[in-house]
Order: C-alpha cells, then sequence, then structure tokens
C-alpha cells in the first residue's frame, strides 16, 4: 500500500511540471505577427508555436563596446532559439523591427531563411549592425515570424 502511495504522488509531481510546460505555449496561426515591449540586451521568450515550431527566444546582445555617438553603427548579434517538435525539417523566417517607445520603426533584422530540423532545437545567430540611436531607443519590438512552404 505505501508503494502505491509514494508511485501515485512521484506520477502526480511529475504532471504538474508537464502541465506547467504545456500551458506557457500558445498555439498561433502563421505568420504569427505581435508587438510587444523590449530592452536591447533582454532576453525575450514569445512562448508560441507555429505549425509545430516553438519559438522559445530571441535576444539583441548588447554591444560590448559603448555607442555614444548616435550616427555610429555598432555590430551585435541577434540569437534565436527554436524547437521544431514535428518530424520534418521545415523552413523559418523571423523579422524584427526595433520601435521607439510609441511603436515608431527603427530599424529592421531579418534573420535569413533557415531550415529547423525536425525533432531538435536550433539556434541561428545573425550579425547585426545598428545605429547608436536605435539601441539606445528601443523599447519594443515588432515580431514577424513564419513558416515558409
Amino acid at each position: 500500500m505505501i508503494v502505491l502511495v509514494v508511485v501515485a504522488t512521484a506520477m502526480a509531481a511529475g504532471a504538474i511540471p508537464a502541465a506547467a510546460q504545456t500551458s506557457e505555449w500558445t498555439l498561433v496561426d502563421n505568420p504569427y505577427q505581435e508587438d510587444v515591449e523590449y530592452t536591447i540586451g533582454d532576453t525575450f521568450n514569445p512562448g508560441i508555436v507555429v505549425e509545430g515550431v516553438r519559438w522559445h527566444s530571441f535576444t539583441v546582445a548588447e554591444p560590448d563596446r559603448q555607442y555614444s555617438d548616435d550616427r555610429v553603427n555598432v555590430s551585435t548579434e541577434l540569437l534565436v532559439e527554436f524547437e521544431n517538435r514535428g518530424s520534418k525539417a521545415l523552413k523559418v523566417l523571423v523579422i524584427l523591427l526595433l520601435e521607439d517607445a510609441d511603436g515608431n520603426p527603427l530599424e529592421r533584422i531579418e534573420v535569413r531563411p533557415f531550415k529547423a530540423p525536425g525533432g531538435r532545437m536550433k539556434e541561428r545567430t545573425e550579425k547585426v549592425s545598428l545605429s547608436g540611436a536605435t539601441l539606445k531607443s528601443t523599447e519594443r519590438v515588432y515580431l514577424f515570424f513564419e513558416i515558409m512552404d
């Protein structure tokens, strides 16, 4: 009897994290588009699933050097992470439109389309050059994510 209680308790405890993970993901139509608050250097987790592909996160890295001059372009990186839960590879397109606090567009970052292999995580890093003004003014980002044919 004690063994059954221990097994049932362990199974229930295991079910709670699984249920919590499931509720973190929102199924959305292809293509996905949304405007969100964002600060350069932060990691943002969209928590969405498009055609079986989970968008785990993106980060526009804080540059290593100072950018005191608004007109000077600064090299930085965009890191995106996806998980293709399906069995076949799918082609992914991601576009980020960096915006100021009022939603006015500052700069566009387009990740070259890439294949997300079936049943695996995929990270993609893009080098981007952003102006000092953009780095200072970005407070929102318009997200575009599409699974292409």
